[in-house]
């Protein structure tokens, strides 16, 4: 069963970023799409031209069946 994606914002302006769920972080921008699955650290610099600041978004380790990580 698939979760409802949650919006990543940026932690200074508060415009989206991107949208994170089960199955990884997704960035879509006019043309560029952009989707990273794996588990680790992404970071995004805004794309506001009055703030341009670097934001980190952590990807969680999936989990396999039985709790144990993937």
């Amino acid at each position: 069963m698939r979760t409802q994606a949650q919006k990543v914002r940026c932690k200074y302006c508060g415009i989206q970023l991107a949208e994170q769920d089960e199955t990884g972080l997704m960035i879509r921008r006019n043309d560029l799409e952009a989707h990273y699955a794996g588990p680790g650290l992404v970071s995004i610099r805004c794309y506001r031209p009055s703030c341009r600041r670097l934001n980190v978004v952590r990807i969680p380790t999936a989990k396999a069946p039985g709790g144990a990580a993937a």
